[in-house]
């Protein structure tokens, strides 16, 4: 049985300054076909069932 656990915490300071506190890099949408949280979890199809991808991240973004 896998999970997989993408870790989305971070504020992008590095994507200044497109990503700030309130929209951190994680939720942007840089390559024009979903955000990054949503790529990553594309990317995982076919390896780790959708149900088991668990994304932690700072309780501000639930």
């Amino acid at each position: 049985m896998k999970y997989a656990v993408i870790m989305a915490g971070g504020i992008g300071t590095r994507f200044w300054p497109a990503s700030r506190k309130e929209h951190p890099k994680q939720f942007l949408d840089v390559f024009g076909d979903g955000t990054l949280i949503q790529n990553t979890v594309a990317r995982l199809q076919g390896l780790v069932p959708p149900e088991r991808c668990l994304i932690v991240t700072h309780e501000r973004y639930v």
